[in-house]
């Protein structure tokens, strides 16, 4: 099972080069490696050139988007599979795609697979093992630097629409899903770390086009639900935060409290505690 990983990249030598290295150190050799970059006027092209003997193919020519960029990686591309990393983005560690492909060959064959993600700060972003409709909305669900997308179903199905600003792998993934039912599997292992502070993190863009491209797929009705469960999660999140909140205060005022006043803080709190 063949892997294309298609790299992107404008203008960011600095993350290629972060990128460039994660590849070049894999364990893992049966892949091609695609570079597109969008006519660059930085050193983006020195540092393609300098790991150019492990480039399958690149190409440095103005485009008109970051989906303008990946579709022409994908029509590139001759594997089974395509992993989106780009520049910025890097894989985990240098065994990352030897451990995701040890376990595929475990499972059932898939259309897609995916995998837990770490942030460019630290942070585990967990994926739903079981999709739904509401995983997709609430950005729960999956991202192309840690999916393998079998190549097929862009020719089968359809590209990246590149009318799109920053959501159009959200909602190829939601089509995927909702319109082709086409079979996700989850992988217990991390592929790559995805870089924070790009297009695709500005939330009110993001929120604009996914609201209006979901509501075309599933109807006004189903639209209005998935809203309201998504305004409950939200409450109940925004509750939670507060109470994690409160008790943070109050382990600092018991950290900082004479122990006369903490005896006072107790017997209040038990008086409280009576009444209710």
């Amino acid at each position: 099972m063949k892997l294309s990983i298609i790299t992107i990249n404008l203008n960011n030598a600095l993350g290629l080069e972060r990128t460039s290295q994660s590849v070049i150190c894999q364990t893992f050799d049966d892949f091609e490696w695609i570079i597109i970059d969008g006519a660059s006027n930085d050193n983006s092209c020195d540092i393609i050139k300098k790991y150019e003997k492990k480039v399958t193919y690149w190409i440095s020519e103005p485009d008109t988007g970051v989906y303008n960029a990946m579709n022409k990686g994908i029509r590139q591309a001759k594997g089974d599979y395509c992993l989106f990393l780009n520049s910025g983005d890097w894989l985990y560690s240098c065994d990352s795609l030897s451990k995701a492909f040890e376990k595929i060959k475990n499972l059932d064959r898939a259309d897609v697979y995916y995998s837990d993600c770490i942030l460019s700060n630290n942070v585990i972003q967990k994926m739903a093992q079981k999709l739904s409709i509401d995983n997709f909305y609430l950005f729960e669900s999956i991202n192309h630097q840690n999916s393998f997308i079998k190549r097929s179903l862009f020719f089968d199905h359809e590209f990246y629409n590149e009318k799109n600003q920053t959501t159009s792998d959200v909602m190829f993934f939601i089509k995927e899903y909702y319109l082709y039912n086409s079979k996700f599997i989850f992988i217990n292992t991390i592929i790559s770390v995805y870089t924070l502070g790009g297009i695709s993190t500005n939330y009110e863009n993001n929120r604009k086009e996914l609201d209006k491209e979901i509501k075309d797929i599933i109807g006004d009705l189903e639209f209005e639900k998935l809203v309201d469960r998504y305004t409950v999660k939200k409450i109940e999140k925004k509750e939670s935060l507060l109470e994690k909140t409160i008790k943070l205060i109050i382990k600092i005022i018991k950290y900082i409290m004479p122990y006369g006043l903490y005896k006072l803080y107790l017997l209040i709190k038990n008086i409280f505690q009576e009444k209710e």
